[in-house]
């Protein structure tokens, strides 16, 4: 193509028509910038489609380690509740001096356990190496900076400091020189009678609920957000 409008400029020059060479050599390289531009604009508009792939793409995943969270979310948030609730049935029956029954041993072996919480990250730290510009919905970025920069964080360390090193410091010593644990979820005091007019028993279960409901809390306010960014994510997918 390039020697065919080579050899047309030569023809022209050697007719000397160099008025109607000068004419064509401005045409040429007119057509030439059209030709530039117009690749230019495939090229963007190829990129342009590869970035809403890569940002579909993304969305799904982040889809569906949010929706692994929610499942876990909630069975955490049940557990907390668990134990919060077992707290408040043992101190108002000991409150009111009511005699031992083996429905109790639930309660009693419910003050030793917590949830879990074991996020799916691995779409979120994806995003974060590649950069949160690629998702092109403010509101969807805002709320996963929010969710995993904030929520998850506030659950992770209120679940580190009450539910395990709380436990760990004042919680278990307490229950375990005054329970006995026969297997999981089922504990027997060793003299209930004595647990009665036991302050330090009933304020450490107390602090224990208290403590319990409060991470459970946050896990249902972070769970809040993930339902939330589920929808507006599944909102996003379908309008692409």
């Amino acid at each position: 193509m390039i020697k065919f409008f080579r050899n047309i400029r030569k023809n022209l020059l050697s007719q000397g028509k160099t008025g109607k060479y000068f004419k064509y050599a401005i045409g040429e390289i007119i057509l030439v910038v059209i030709g530039i531009l117009i690749a230019l604009q495939i090229n963007n508009w190829n990129e342009a489609n590869k970035r809403v792939d890569q940002e579909e793409k993304m969305l799904i995943e982040l889809l569906v380690n949010l929706r692994k969270d929610s499942i876990d979310n909630a069975i955490n948030a049940r557990w907390y509740e668990r134990v919060e609730k077992s707290a408040v049935i043992i101190n108002q029956t000991l409150e009111q001096r009511i005699p031992w029954h083996d429905s109790l041993a639930t309660h009693f072996g419910n003050l030793y356990t917590h949830g879990i919480s074991t996020y799916n990250t691995s779409a979120f730290e994806n995003l974060k190496s590649i950069g949160f510009n690629l998702i092109s919905n403010d509101s969807i970025r805002i709320a996963l900076t929010n969710l995993y920069g904030i929520s998850y964080k506030l659950v992770e360390k209120t679940e580190d400091q009450m539910s395990k090193d709380n436990f760990n410091a004042m919680i278990a010593p307490v229950l375990t020189s005054r329970l006995k644990m026969e297997r999981w979820f089922h504990a027997v005091p060793y003299n209930y009678e004595a647990l009665i007019d036991d302050l330090i028993f009933q304020e450490t279960v107390r602090f224990r609920g208290i403590t319990m409901g409060y991470v459970g809390s946050n896990t249902r306010d972070a769970n809040r957000r993930v339902t939330n960014l589920i929808n507006m994510i599944e909102r996003e997918l379908k309008g692409k």
